[in-house]
């Protein structure tokens, strides 16, 4: 037997990079622990002569309720009285079905005598209070408690004990919150048994039952602001520290993330105070964020979206075409690499036919030749191809998949200059790749946990993160006074996102299926300082002919990362 599964923990505390709580993971069970020795000596025995008299006497199972209950069953005909003990719910509640066949009854009696036989039965009738459920998504004395009378296991009455003794055997149906005559009745009987077993006296029986029932305001559940960095953070957890999400979840874990509630306030304001133009009733444009420290690989913030609830599709790690945000991974840092081009070198911005590959500016406008810190600065499309086709594909494929982002074979073309990727790429990994040129070349593995302690403070063993060198200190250099430029000089694409401080940064859009439409399908913006990268992607989850980001529509990230840096700066 694994009686570790008897064991009830605290929940699984998630805290953020200060240490301070943000939220308690528990399965959607409302379930909080309670001492015997706190709980008041009324409720405890109500439980004990309303389900199992003979309790303290019996090794686990009860042979007299037994004959009782076949006896009974016999006379009516029926198999209503189960004569389980104390022990044997228990059993029943941690390690089986509720099945009514004899293989399950006879495995709950061979697991009850273990239990009695390495606990005693003050440990046991703890284990049972806090195992049990009381209807309403409570389980546990404690949890259920709170949800019947709006306070503590340890300050319950007379009355408010003999309800909630009474509520196992039938939890829905006894439920105050579902049927409240029954519940009084159920009460009463629960009562009765306490009187007979002299737990409380007669006027003690009759002063409870004339008490009213007053339930509290139902608590409806609210999702955490953060929750998406919270769902991120139980995947990477599970996956990094090999702990299953069945034992995640059944408490007892202190998971210390790198949760800034700071910058996570300023997305989720930047996000709440922007106008979306493009917004329709049937579908609302849709926003992925994600900020990182380069220099530790450790996620910030993030988001998931604009209604985004437990477990919900998260636009922070979906694959979106990334467009021209690949451009400095894919075709300006590789060309640096190669010692054999640098920012003022000249590059081709003409019609050029590649094969079968004719690429083409946005705007239709050639500018005959221009510098690559200009091609970068204007977003040019035709000077980036020009350029990986001069440096080898094999170059620009080699870097973004050292980047962290999936390339397949079939992406090994000329059309990976602009983003054209069989899969896409995630704002989390577009931000993991930007990090390179945050931290002078070196890329550290994204990740948001720090550390993982189990209930008994141990610390967990994780897996490694993995750190590459992806360019020199003189790249990294290069490629961030060009995407400064993107955001200072005039012709800069990305304009709108400065605060008047030194910042770095790429626009990117892509047309998806819109040909013939003024507008795009994806519409991104990368920005950093050497303390931050943050990565924005707006579009419709389903992009058509009705709904898509309007020409220009590059700008909605960029002046949401401008918002989100005049939060936090």
């Amino acid at each position: 037997m694994d009686f570790s599964k008897l064991d009830v923990y605290s929940n699984t505390v998630i805290l953020d990079k200060n240490g301070q709580k943000i939220q308690e993971l528990n399965s959607g069970q409302h379930r909080e622990v309670v001492s015997l020795n706190e709980l008041p000596e009324q409720l405890k025995m109500a439980f004990v002569v309303t389900e199992d008299k003979r309790f303290f006497e019996h090794k686990g199972v009860d042979s007299k309720g037994i004959l009782r209950a076949l006896f009974k069953n016999i006379e009516s005909g029926s198999n209503a009285e189960g004569a389980s003990t104390i022990t044997q719910q228990l059993a029943r509640n941690v390690y089986l079905s509720s099945e009514k066949t004899i293989e399950r009854k006879t495995k709950e009696v061979v697991i009850a005598a273990e239990i009695e036989r390495k606990y005693t039965k003050e440990q046991i009738l703890e284990m049972y209070l806090n195992h049990i459920y009381f209807g309403s998504g409570a389980y546990g004395v404690q949890a259920a408690s709170i949800e019947y009378f709006g306070k503590d296991a340890k300050d319950l009455n007379i009355a408010e004990s003999a309800l909630l003794a009474g509520l196992p055997k039938a939890p829905s149906k006894y439920s105050p919150r579902n049927n409240m005559e029954l519940a009084k009745e159920r009460r009463a009987t629960v009562l009765s048994l306490m009187r007979k077993n002299n737990i409380i006296t007669e006027a003690e029986e009759i002063e409870a039952n004339s008490q009213e029932i007053k339930l509290p305001l139902k608590k409806t559940h609210k999702y955490s602001v953060n929750q998406s960095y919270i769902d991120y953070a139980i995947k990477e957890t599970v996956s990094r520290y090999g702990i299953t999400m069945k034992d995640l979840y059944r408490g007892g874990y202190q998971i210390y993330t790198n949760l800034d509630n700071s910058i996570q306030q300023a997305m989720n304001q930047a996000v709440e105070n922007y106008r979306f133009v493009e917004d329709e009733p049937d579908q609302i444009v849709e926003v992925g964020m994600t900020s990182i420290d380069p220099k530790t690989g450790l996620i910030l913030a993030m988001y998931g979206g604009r209604k985004y609830v437990y477990e919900d599709f998260n636009h922070a790690i979906a694959k979106y075409q990334p467009g021209s945000i690949i451009k400095p991974l894919a075709v300006y840092a590789p060309a640096l690499e190669t010692n054999q081009w640098e920012p003022s070198s000249l590059l081709k911005d003409e019609p050029m036919d590649f094969g079968n590959y004719s690429p083409k500016n946005a705007g239709g406008r050639f500018f005959g030749e221009v510098s690559m810190e200009e091609a970068i600065g204007r977003s040019l499309n035709v000077p980036a191809v020009y350029l990986l086709n001069e440096i080898g594909i094999d170059n620009g494929y080699n870097f973004v998949e050292k980047a962290g982002i999936d390339l397949v074979p079939k992406d090994r073309n000329l059309s990976l200059a602009l983003g054209g990727l069989t899969h896409g790429a995630s704002v989390l990994e577009m931000a993991q790749g930007y990090s390179t040129f945050a931290n002078g070349g070196k890329m550290i593995e994204a990740h948001s946990v720090r550390e993982v302690v189990d209930s008994e403070g141990i610390v967990l063993p994780k897996s490694t993160i993995e750190i590459k060198t992806l360019m020199t200190e003189d790249t990294a250099s290069e490629i961030t006074d060009m995407l400064e430029g993107v955001i200072t000089k005039p012709y800069g694409t990305g304009r709108l996102a400065n605060i008047g401080k030194p910042l770095a940064g790429k626009t990117g859009t892509t047309e998806g299926n819109l040909q013939g439409i003024n507008g795009n399908k994806d519409a991104w913006f990368v920005g950093y300082t050497s303390e931050l990268v943050t990565s924005i992607h707006i579009g419709f989850d389903k992009t058509d002919r009705k709904h898509y980001i309007i020409n220009g529509g590059g700008k909605t990230p960029a002046e949401l990362f401008r918002a989100v840096m005049m939060f936090t700066h």
